[in-house]
């Protein structure tokens, strides 16, 4: 039984391998929506209002 459990086991670490090394390019490459969202949040969203408090001046 130990062996069986030992082989399932194996097949199915080693298909979530495969299934999560395809899920990671799918999101590395863009996704579906990934892209949108990252063109709609960008650091410069972040970083201008930082910038004008240091600068002393009030924020919008």
């Amino acid at each position: 039984m130990s062996t069986f459990l030992i082989v399932l086991l194996s097949i199915v670490g080693f298909l979530a391998l495969i299934v999560g090394g395809l899920v990671f390019l799918w999101f590395y490459q863009g996704g579906c929506c990934v892209r949108r969202i990252r063109q709609k949040i960008n650091r410069r969203d972040y970083v201008r209002p930082v910038l004008k408090s240091a600068a002393g001046e009030p924020e919008a």
